[in-house]
């Protein structure tokens, strides 16, 4: 059995490394990760040490952020399946870029505020976009090895992005780190222009609102999905009281200053790329997502409790490593089953609907912590969210249980002609009526 599992391993390894496209979209996703953990850091941190924001200040940030990416992200997924995942992503890229500018000219919180604003409708766009081009790169059986190899390369970036940009901003500048920003995401297009045009097998267009209402309805009918979907939510939430108040207890609690953020978030990443690369060599996790979704979040909440529980910088670090392993099989495996379950051409849509759900919560939350602002207690707080994902990760591996016996639900398209494709290329684009919109 440990043999045959191994050649398994290594026959899946020589696929996705001889998969040209596919390797050309990691190395696309990868360096531009570089740039945008970069930003999300040297944005928070400008926002904390050099504007002095307070908690209801950094959560009002991230607020805008998730208020945006809510209202966008799920017709982002109806052009995205009706579209080009490949041209998506590219002109993500492009607001990416723009949102630099903001925090790089106008020097105050407006900037910042802006800078989030612009970034998200980026994000809108990518990420389903990255959700259903991927399941075009790769066979089915592949999948999850296949996202982990896309959240390894990712990790990398979380490792190093955003400790470069905390050294650039500490020994240089916060213009110095936002210019390096603008060139890496530059940089990480070029690759993803040589991925083929591969586009979902469409049906012919319904209004609207029948396009995002049939996303919904899939993520509700499917079992497995709809367990996701209570998942997600949980570890947004936990998520965002982590992002909005980390900087704080960092400077407060653990008394250290810009380049501590910027290690903490790169030891996140040293777990997150831990993490990830396990996944590479899993063999048995399709169709077990569910259940292992649950294992990933209870080990995050652990590590969670770790980091939060004492004011020694070493237990701290121990805790986001942690947190990272967790947080990686949760991004890796949610991606892997949302594109094995949900049809071809409704992927977009799908991911479109479990981002828009997942910040709904998130909004939910960082308006909760800008309106309580100074009342917040930083630790207690963060304790309390830890618990709260160590419980969410117990009802994961119960619904594991429940979801294998139940019967799946054929999920019905909702035209039933289908409308001519070409054989390779996928099928021609309609036009669309007018102009569109990753985390």
């Amino acid at each position: 059995m440990g043999m045959n599992e191994g050649s398994t391993t290594g026959a899946t390894r020589g696929r996705l490394l001889g998969n040209r496209p596919f390797v050309l979209y990691s190395a696309s996703f990868g360096i531009s990760s570089f740039a945008f953990w970069g930003f999300f850091l040297a944005v928070v941190a400008e926002a904390a040490y050099r504007y002095g924001a307070q908690s209801f200040q950094l959560a009002a940030m991230l607020a805008v952020w998730s208020a945006v990416f809510l209202l966008l992200v799920a017709p982002a997924g109806m052009i995205t399946d009706r579209w080009s995942p490949k041209w998506m992503i590219l002109l993500a890229q492009a607001f990416s870029i723009a949102a630099v500018f903001p925090a790089l000219w106008v020097h105050s919180m407006w900037g910042l505020y802006e800078a989030s604003l612009i970034d998200a409708v980026g994000a809108a766009m990518a990420i389903p976009a990255r959700g259903s081009l991927t399941a075009l790169l790769v066979p089915e059986e592949d999948l999850v090895r296949a996202n982990g190899a896309l959240n390894t390369v990712s990790m990398v970036a979380v490792i190093v992005g955003p400790g470069a940009a905390g050294l650039l901003a500490r020994h240089g500048s916060p213009a110095a780190a936002y210019w390096v920003i603008v060139a890496i995401l530059v940089l990480g297009a070029v690759p993803l222009l040589f991925v083929p045009d591969r586009r979902p097998r469409t049906r012919q267009w319904a209004s609207p609102s029948r396009e995002l209402a049939e996303g919904f309805r899939v993520s509700w009918r499917e079992p497995e999905l709809r367990s996701l979907l209570f998942l997600a939510c949980a570890a947004w939430v936990t998520l965002t009281v982590f992002v909005a108040l980390e900087p704080l207890f960092v400077k407060q609690v653990l008394g250290r200053g810009e380049d501590g953020l910027g290690l903490f978030w790169s030891t996140n990443g040293v777990g997150s790329f831990i993490g990830a690369l396990a996944l590479i060599r899993s063999t048995r996790a399709s169709g077990h997502e569910v259940g292992l979704i649950g294992v990933a979040l209870i080990l995050s909440g652990g590590g969670f409790l770790a980091f939060t529980a004492t004011s020694l910088t070493w237990v701290a670090v121990a805790g986001n490593v942690v947190i990272g392993v967790g947080f990686a099989w949760f991004l890796s495996l949610s991606q892997a089953l949302i594109q094995r379950v949900a049809p071809e051409d409704l992927r977009g849509r799908v991911t479109g609907v479990m981002g828009m759900l997942q910040e709904s919560s998130s909004v939910i939350c960082s308006v909760a912590i800008a309106l309580l602002g100074g009342l917040v207690a930083v630790r207690p707080s963060l304790v309390v969210a830890a618990g709260l994902l160590t419980a969410s990760g117990f009802y994961g591996l119960r619904a594991e249980r429940i979801v294998r016996r139940l019967p799946r639900p054929a999920v019905t398209p909702p035209h039933p002609l289908p409308f001519p494709t070409s054989p390779a290329g996928g099928p021609l684009a309609p036009p669309l009526p007018g102009s569109g919109l990753d985390a």
